[in-house]
């Protein structure tokens, strides 16, 4: 190859290196470009992910934590429930018949679930009639006042009433006869017979039966009143009649 061949070659290849390094530079800058985009993006995503685990952690740990709180409240609850239970059982035995009659009252105002109990023991079994009158007077008292929170205008009201019922007189057919008669004699009061009807369903069987003609047309007017009582109504309806 001569001199003159040999320039113009080499000249050439330079342009044509050139041409690639140029290309090269082209696509470097396309990816620095893009990566600038892409970086920040990718942070902020994963920002955000870390920002949502520690969000749910967070509301993980306060439901857990609330949950505790709740436990170790209800466990304190049961604790001075115990003493208070220890207490009054030894009103409620003492051989001064006059303090087992203070005991029946306190015993079925400080302890809503277990205090019917209680009380109906000593209507059952003291040894003083007057004792065992006392008794079941007191629990009258205690189960129309109930009856009478179910129909409060206070939400809070009837939802303790409603609790204590079914926890402590769920098996007591006479709780059973006053609920209906006081339903039917407030007819106009929803919240009431509503409250009626889902307590009701809660009642043992063998006491539902005892008054089951009675409800049964207490249910055929439940289920007049709106559909959520109507659906509540007819569930203890098939169960009466099943």
């Amino acid at each position: 190859m001569s001199d003159q061949e040999v320039g113009p070659r080499v000249q050439q290849l330079g342009n044509r290196v050139m041409e690639k390094k140029s290309q090269g530079k082209d696509s470097w800058d396309r990816i620095t470009a893009l990566a600038t985009i892409m970086i920040p993006a990718a942070i902020a995503l994963a920002g955000h992910f870390i920002s949502q685990g520690l969000k749910h952690a967070e509301i993980a740990s306060e439901e857990m934590r609330a949950e505790q709180s709740r436990i170790l409240a209800e466990a304190n609850i049961r604790v001075a429930q115990a003493g208070v239970i220890n207490t009054l059982m030894k009103s409620l035995t003492s051989p001064n018949s006059r303090e087992r009659k203070l005991a029946i009252d306190a015993v079925l105002i400080a302890l809503p679930e277990q205090g019917a109990a209680l009380v109906r023991t000593v209507a059952e079994t003291d040894a003083d009639k007057t004792v065992q009158d006392a008794a079941r007077t007191s629990l009258e008292h205690r189960a129309g006042n109930l009856i009478h929170e179910l129909f409060s205008d206070a939400a809070n009201v009837r939802i303790n009433a409603a609790k204590e019922i079914v926890k402590s007189w769920r098996a007591d057919p006479s709780m059973i006869a006053g609920l209906v008669q006081f339903a039917e004699q407030n007819k106009d009061n929803v919240d009431g017979i509503y409250n009626t009807v889902v307590v009701l369903g809660e009642f043992n069987p063998a006491s539902l039966e005892v008054h089951k003609e009675q409800v049964l047309k207490f249910l055929n007017f439940a289920k007049t009143i709106g559909e959520k009582t109507k659906a509540k109504a007819t569930a203890l309806e098939r169960q009466l009649s099943g």
